[in-house]
């Protein structure tokens, strides 16, 4: 399927979704379709349009939604960690005075 039916389709269910009492709700429930409806391919292909940001315009909602997807039944994007704050790591006994 091309990636700008895809990035249509997922437009489109947002716009449902926007309908959602909380913006959480609208994120989860657009996540949620995708995953639950989409085949494993067509979520692979669509993650990927997204991140190199090839085919139509995606509503913010879909960008939001993107790190939800799972690329696998069981795979989930997970979005890069925050660096730990300086002076947080635990300290190992060779180096407590």
């Amino acid at each position: 399927m091309q990636s700008d039916k895809l990035i249509r389709m997922a437009n489109q269910i947002s716009l449902f979704m926007e309908s959602k009492p909380t913006s959480d709700e609208a994120l989860e429930g657009l996540a949620a379709h995708i995953n639950d409806f989409w085949d494993p391919r067509m979520r692979r292909q669509f993650v990927d349009a997204m991140k190199n940001e090839s085919g139509l315009p995606a509503r913010d909602l879909v960008r939001e939604a993107v790190p939800l997807i799972r690329l696998s039944e069981t795979e989930v994007q997970k979005p890069a960690a925050p660096p730990s704050p300086v002076g947080s790591e635990p300290i190992s006994p060779a180096h407590r005075d």
